[in-house]
């Protein structure tokens, strides 16, 4: 702000709440115990680091705020998507480094491009990087537009790890995709049955730990590819009554619902008419 300082209430906006919508049977109120308004920057007592003081109380806040912002953005990209293969990716250490994330994510960001060009698919991803305890990664994520006849479904007499053998004799169907497998390494690939489940399970890859790496690349901690759809925004404003959380920490309180109309109710009332409607209506502008 150019030296200027103002008080916290003008910076934030309390008790803020948005409906998204995710798909036609899947919304979400957010409510934000305290969201900062557009075009506003730290204030006083916010950035200690500027003192040379350290509050680890703060800190450790800030932390799993991340957290809590990351994974509810990987929860909107996995829901919001017809997601199709659930796949685990490895490095074969005679190929590269597997402990060079960086080269990693660009060699295959580069090669899935070049696979979509070569073989006329369309396949996108969101992948989420995990670090192994010697500081090597692999990563999981969710694919789609990856055609089923370009896999191979493994089979109980390979010589497979024994965790893919446990799932192959409870009678699930796990693949490998060759062509990764010949320019980077090990991939398991499995069908999505459950959209949402998988959606949820996904976000549990996000982990202080991970956090804790600082990977590298500006600090993402996921990476998906262009032109993904997102989450609409429908309502936003002040809620007319009580939220009957579904979860809460000290950031926000969250509500799901299955159909607008019922999620709607939270923002307005018969006697008050349409709530403030669509995101470029947003109060925080």
């Amino acid at each position: 702000m150019n030296g200027l300082h103002v008080d916290r209430g003008t910076v934030y906006e309390s008790d803020f709440a948005t409906l998204k919508k995710y798909r036609e049977d899947y919304y979400r109120i957010t409510l934000h115990r305290q969201i900062r308004r557009a075009g506003y920057e730290a204030i006083d007592g916010e950035e200690e680091h500027r003192s040379g003081k350290k509050n680890t109380a703060e800190n450790e806040g800030k932390l799993e705020e991340s957290i809590s912002r990351t994974k509810s953005k990987i929860f909107e990209l996995a829901l919001c998507n017809n997601w199709e293969w659930f796949v685990t990716l490895t490095l074969n250490p005679e190929y590269h480094d597997r402990k060079d994330l960086k080269s990693y994510k660009t060699k295959l960001s580069t090669w899935i491009k070049n696979y979509n060009r070569i073989h006329q698919t369309n396949i996108k991803y969101l992948l989420i990087p995990e670090n192994h305890k010697d500081g090597s990664w692999h990563m999981h994520g969710l694919m789609m537009g990856l055609p089923i006849e370009h896999l191979h479904e493994f089979r109980a007499d390979e010589k497979l790890p024994i965790k893919i053998l446990i799932e192959i004799a409870h009678g699930h169907k796990l693949y490998s995709w060759p062509a990764y497998e010949k320019t980077f390494g090990y991939i398991s690939i499995s069908k999505i049955i459950n959209a949402e489940s998988v959606s949820k399970y996904i976000t549990k890859y996000i982990t202080k730990d991970l956090l804790g790496t600082r990977i590298g690349l500006n600090d993402h901690l996921y990476y998906c590819s262009k032109g993904l759809k997102r989450a609409e925004i429908v309502c936003q404003g002040r809620l007319v009554k009580d939220l009957d959380e579904d979860y809460s920490n000290d950031y926000v309180k969250l509500k799901t619902l299955r159909n607008f109309a019922e999620a709607q109710a939270y923002f307005i009332t018969e006697d008050e008419g349409t709530a403030q409607m669509g995101a470029e209506e947003a109060p925080m502008e």
